[in-house]
């Protein structure tokens, strides 16, 4: 077997370290929180763990990753990747990103005409349209709660709280939402929720290396995350936990030879699919290790404080407070009227295209909104060049 690639000692944060990834030298990079950024070691592992499989497949998958017993390789990255986030390891089982395992919870919850889904407007738009399909399937229906952008996390549990009706068989909550970047008050709206029959799956898409995570305290039914965004994985990483007394009954989307083998080892085998990227756990979480994750996190927390400035300098609004952003925050352009998709899509490509700086933007309940990534590799004259970009192209319009 081949050497595993040693992690670098990571030089300074912010432009220092963007050699550690692929990213092109001559952009800035502002949305790490859509598709991620895999570093060159983690790469290097995969492409180690790839070409291993092709020397001699039937090893590969036959000692590596059929579910016939707890020491598969593949196993034993999945209880590095529970342990990171506080779980047993026999309640995690891999998925190939948080949709499908927020697919695989819905699917295996039944519903009733009468039952009801509970969501809010922040909501993943992937996440409400398998809400959607499966309430048409049902006849249950979905309950949306709106959370307005200036909500505290008060208001948010109250909402929450309010909507709340024994009619509620399943809630889908964000742990940070993908559109506006709030980090809702999980362990208290967790907490409000017992008092309650329904379950309660997590979308935590965002959070895990965003935020210290204990998922097996949290208490959630099911807790979904990725960790090809802030982990650093590679694309097609992202695990499900399922508490223990709805494990038997959360299946996989597809039916393979291990069906019958249960939660989480029903989930690990579905044929020759690539595993490489769940074999590169282990090399992701050391590089993350390498980072010094304190550090890191009062990092970006810094970055996101530059970033408000500097964007409430040009006229644009923070969305929440503070307190609810973590390692991005989303902010109001505003505008003489309402905002649509194609405000957002022109404003992306613009950055793009004449300031070569990558963003994310959506029109949400008619404001333009702007989200700001703030991983280790950005620094803060990439924070004045959104700002200055923003102003030389008026973003926002003035009302």
């Amino acid at each position: 077997m081949n050497t595993v690639t040693k992690t670098i000692a990571p030089p300074a944060f912010g432009r220092a370290m963007r050699p550690l990834w692929h990213l092109a030298s001559e952009a800035i990079f502002l949305n790490h929180g859509s598709f991620g950024a895999c570093p060159r070691e983690v790469l290097a592992e995969q492409d180690r763990l790839r070409l291993d499989m092709e020397a001699q497949p039937d090893r590969f998958f036959r000692e590596g990753i059929v579910p016939d017993r707890e020491d598969t390789p593949l196993r034993q990255a999945t209880g590095q990747l529970a342990a990171f986030v506080g779980a047993n390891p026999g309640r995690v089982a891999l998925v190939e990103n948080a949709t499908a395992g927020v697919q695989a919870v819905v699917r295996s919850v039944a519903f009733a005409p009468g039952d009801e889904i509970l969501v809010t407007n922040h909501t993943y738009n992937a996440v409400r349209l398998i809400v959607e399909a499966r309430c048409a399937e049902t006849g249950a229906a979905p309950r949306v709660v709106k959370l307005p952008l200036t909500a505290d996390a008060d208001a948010i549990i109250a909402a929450l709280c309010e909507a709340m009706t024994p009619k509620v068989r399943l809630a889908v909550i964000d742990h940070i939402t993908s559109p506006t970047a709030l980090a809702l008050p999980l362990e208290r709206l967790l907490g409000e929720f017992r008092r309650w029959d329904a379950k309660v799956l997590v979308d935590g898409a965002h959070a895990v290396g965003q935020l210290p995570l204990g998922v097996d305290a949290l208490g959630a039914d099911w807790y979904v995350s990725n960790a090809h965004k802030w982990l650093f994985a590679p694309r097609g990483t992202a695990f499900l936990h399922a508490a223990p007394d709805v494990a038997a009954a959360t299946a996989p989307l597809v039916v393979s030879h291990y069906a019958g083998s249960g939660f989480p080892r029903a989930f690990d085998w579905a044929g020759t699919r690539d595993y490489t990227a769940w074999l590169s756990i282990p090399a992701a979480l050391r590089f993350f290790a390498s980072l010094d994750p304190a550090r890191a996190r009062e990092y970006r927390a810094g970055l996101i404080r530059q970033a408000s400035e500097r964007l409430a300098a040009i006229g644009a609004r923070p969305v929440g407070s503070e307190a609810l952003a973590c390692a991005m925050r989303s902010f109001v352009l505003p505008q003489s009227r309402a905002a649509t998709p194609a405000d957002a899509e022109e404003l992306v490509r613009g950055l793009w295209q004449r300031h070569r700086i990558q963003s994310m933007a959506v029109a949400f309940e008619q404001a333009l909104l702007l989200r700001v990534s703030a991983q280790v590799y950005v620094d803060a004259e990439d924070l004045d060049a959104l700002a200055s970009a923003l102003d030389r192209d008026g973003w926002p319009a003035r009302e």
